[in-house]
């Protein structure tokens, strides 16, 4: 707008040049602004739509039946060293349950690509996958990465992590709210 307005004062006052540098200026600021705002509409936009597709009735169910799956394999005691390796899920439990499993691993796989490319607002994945997340990666995925043989993994902070951007972003809660 001030661009606009300095273009307008350049050719009243006769300055041309100043006029045209002025309505660049302005045109430059508006469409950076505009681009702006679509990019970080577009980024909501997804992160509502990953949101979404997790909460949907037949992801909820997917969720449950690969948690009970997962508990039964837990050990009772408590020592996740127990705890069978991603190659080992896949090739001692039935396909209905490998895929159920498979389909969890492979939505946070999504979900941290699309983090690591910024096409997600890092705020609503906070705020919403802070308890789902952490959930799934402190009860099962971590004894899991741990028990494989996947080189794809890296030690940080003591903790084997297989979703890098997701780690980054998404913030452990409170243990009493865990």
């Amino acid at each position: 707008m001030d661009g606009v307005l300095d273009s307008l004062v350049g050719v009243l006052s006769g300055d041309f040049g100043a006029a045209i540098f002025g309505a660049f200026v302005g045109a430059g600021v508006t469409s950076y602004l505009i681009m702006r705002h679509e990019i970080i509409r577009e980024r909501k936009k997804r992160s509502l739509d990953l949101i979404q597709e997790y909460t949907s009735p037949d992801f909820i169910q997917i969720r449950n039946d690969a948690g009970r799956t997962l508990k039964a394999l837990k050990p009772k005691d408590g020592l996740d060293d127990s705890m069978p390796s991603w190659s080992q899920l896949h090739d001692e439990l039935s396909q209905d349950d490998w895929q159920k499993i498979s389909k969890i691993e492979h939505f946070f796989k999504k979900l941290d690509f699309l983090l690591f490319v910024g096409e997600l607002d890092k705020e609503y994945i906070d705020k919403y996958f802070r308890k789902e997340y952490w959930h799934w990666q402190d009860r099962y995925f971590t004894a899991i990465n741990n028990a494989s043989e996947n080189g794809n993994t890296e030690k940080s902070n003591g903790e084997n992590v297989h979703f890098k951007c997701i780690h980054k972003v998404v913030t452990k809660p409170d243990k009493n709210t865990h």
